[in-house]
């Protein structure tokens, strides 16, 4: 419990510091994060070294040995964990929105029910191993538990010596790299899936009392006991289908990109381009397209804005972000596809931030009027 509350408030600490000095201690506090993988790797092993032990010999001062390993891994591992789930905290509210909006309410929503599943999953597993008959068995799936938390970090562990200029790049520190990047839930799922053998062994083992009992009082003593141990199973079951739900179904649908906006005809004539402000008009994004002579697709965007009868015009790209683009969330809302920064559409048509490049254009006659040499001299941006 000390090394818990030490590591919370280590982690704690780490983030007030990089929120005080963001720039200058960035730097530092990547090269931390990067050595606490590595020693959250190593005190892992040697947790699972001493659980091993422990187990097959059952020795006193093993014992103790065990709880400080597994103590010391508990603390470096808040002291990881903590400032990155604490600012989450920093990104209710984006670029450009209000301070109080939906979004915002259902960001600090959205935070606040992960924090409450991982809780209760964190509580479930707890009761469900405390479940278990006898020691031996409660020692197995702990080690179980630690040979998966090990391999984790040690394949993190990798990318962070590389990175730090310990260890150089190999073929295979390479290829470890990329797996551990392209399978960033694996371990994930690994502990899911024993949790539930741990919950299926718990359930058929407490299904009826195993031996005799000198009254009834003590028979319904005993399967209340059980009986709540399975209860704890079931929950254990019904949060990993939770946190497999979340990270499955529900970060698809948060990232999965937003529908393209087809690019709209326009007529063109002696080197101008002319578009309806009539087809343009109804505060929406619409987007249009232009191949250079050289072959470039360069794409570009109008949008009338909500103050006055101005419209915004400019590049589908900008000068941070490159030709990421940009979509239209809900009906007042232009988001860029990289930084998923809101623009304001006041500010389209001005140079600054992630707005989309500006460039010249000509309003006269209820037609937008662009010359296509000033498309052609920003094709470089669309290579």
């Amino acid at each position: 419990m000390i090394f818990t509350v030490a590591g919370i408030i280590a982690g704690c600490i780490i983030f007030g510091v990089r929120m005080y000095d963001p720039r200058g201690m960035n730097l530092l506090l990547i090269r931390v994060n990067r050595w606490l993988i590595v020693y959250i790797a190593g005190l892992s092993v040697i947790s699972v070294i001493t659980t091993l032990i422990t187990s097959l010999f059952r020795k006193k001062f093993l014992w103790l040995v065990n709880i400080f390993s597994l103590s010391a891994l508990i603390f470096v591992s808040l002291v990881y964990l903590v400032p990155p789930v604490l600012q989450f905290t920093r990104e209710f509210v984006y670029f450009g929105e209000a301070g109080i909006s939906t979004n915002a309410m259902l960001r600090a929503l959205g935070f606040t029910l992960g924090l409450f599943v991982c809780l209760l999953l964190t509580l479930s597993a707890y009761e469900s191993h405390q479940s278990l008959n006898t020691a031996s068995q409660g020692y197995m799936f702990m080690l179980c538990a630690l040979v998966i938390y090990a391999a984790e970090y040690s394949a993190s562990s990798v990318a962070a010596l590389q990175r730090l200029k310990v260890i150089p790049l190999t073929d295979a520190v390479f290829k470890i790299m990329i797996w551990r990047g392209e399978n960033p839930n694996a371990f994930l799922f690994a502990q899911i899936v024993l949790a539930l053998i741990m919950l299926v062994f718990v359930i058929y083992t407490h299904m009826n009392p195993t031996y005799t009992f000198p009254n009834k009082a003590l028979l319904r003593k005993e399967k209340a006991r059980l009986r709540d141990c399975r209860r704890w199973s079931w929950s254990l079951g019904f949060w990993c289908a939770m946190a497999v739900f979340i990270v499955i179904v529900l970060h698809y649908y948060d990232t999965k990109p937003p529908a393209e906006v087809q690019p709209e005809p326009y007529d063109i004539n002696d080197g101008i381009i002319s578009v309806e402000l009539a087809k343009v008009s109804d505060g929406h994004l619409h987007k249009f397209s232009y191949v250079t002579p050289n072959g470039y697709d360069v794409r570009f965007l109008v949008v009338k804005k909500p103050a006055g009868t101005a419209y915004g015009v400019g590049l589908d790209a900008c000068d941070i972000c490159g030709i990421a683009g940009y979509y239209e969330r809900g009906d007042d809302e232009v988001i860029c596809r990289r930084c998923d920064v809101v623009m304001n559409k006041n500010t389209i048509g001005f140079k600054g931030g992630c707005n989309p490049v500006p460039f010249e254009y000509e309003i006269r006659s209820g037609k937008i009027f662009i010359d296509v040499k000033a498309l052609e001299a920003e094709e470089k941006r669309f290579r």
